[in-house]
C-alpha cells in the first residue's frame, strides 16, 4: 500500500468510528431541511434592511383595508397581499443574489418572514387570520422538480405545522420569475 492509500484508508477508518457504520454522515448543511431552516433562518444574512410592503397602498390607507380590498389584492399579489416581509438568506443565496447569478446553487436557501396586517372589518374593528407566517425557499439537487428549477418551497405560521414541497401556489407564483431562477427580487426596488 502505498502512502496516499495508508492515509485515505486511517481517515476512512477514523471517520467510520466517529459516525458508526451504520449511521449516515452528518449533514452538510448545504442542502437543509424546511424544518432546519425554520429553526434556525434568522441566524442568516437578512437582505432587507427593513419591513418592505408587498402592496404599500393598502398598508398606507388611513382607515386600515377592508377584506374586500385584501382579497382583491391577494388576486393581484398572491398569499403575500397586505403584509410586510423581511427577506433572509443564508450564504449560497446571497453569494449568488448578490451577484446577480442567473442560476442559484444547490443548497441555497431563501426565506421570506412576513407580517400580515389584516383588515378592517365592517364595523371597522381590525381582524386578522394570523400575526406572521414565514415562506422560503431551498434549491435541491437537480431532478428534484425540473419544470420549476428544482425548488423546494415551504410555509408555516407554527414551526410544529411546516407545509413543504412542491406547493402548487409557490409554484405557479414563481414561474413568472423562471428567468431569473423563479426568485423574486422586487423589494430591491423599494430600498428593503
Amino acid at each position: 500500500m502505498n502512502t496516499t492509500s495508508t492515509r485515505a484508508a486511517a481517515v476512512i477508518l477514523f471517520t467510520s468510528s466517529i459516525w458508526g457504520w451504520s449511521q449516515s454522515p452528518p449533514s452538510s448543511g448545504t442542502h437543509p431541511s424546511a424544518s432546519e431552516v425554520a429553526a434556525g433562518f434568522s441566524n442568516y444574512q437578512q437582505i432587507t434592511k427593513s419591513v418592505v410592503y408587498v402592496n404599500p397602498e393598502l398598508a398606507m390607507l388611513c382607515r386600515g383595508a377592508s377584506k374586500a380590498e385584501v382579497d382583491s389584492a391577494r388576486v393581484k399579489f398572491g398569499p403575500h397581499a397586505n403584509t410586510g416581509i423581511l427577506i433572509y438568506m443564508n450564504k449560497l443565496a446571497a453569494d449568488a443574489f448578490a451577484t446577480n447569478a442567473s442560476a442559484y446553487p444547490v443548497g441555497a436557501v431563501i426565506v421570506k418572514q412576513k407580517s400580515i396586517h389584516g383588515y378592517a372589518d365592517k364595523d371597522g374593528k381590525r381582524a386578522h387570520e394570523a400575526d406572521t407566517g414565514v415562506g422560503g425557499m431551498v434549491k435541491r439537487l437537480a431532478g428534484y422538480d425540473p419544470k420549476h428549477g428544482d425548488w423546494e418551497y415551504f410555509y408555516f405560521e407554527d414551526t410544529k405545522k411546516i407545509k413543504s414541497g412542491r406547493i402548487s401556489t409557490c409554484v405557479q407564483c414563481h414561474t413568472s420569475a423562471k428567468d431569473k431562477d423563479y426568485v423574486f427580487g422586487t423589494w430591491r426596488k423599494s430600498g428593503g
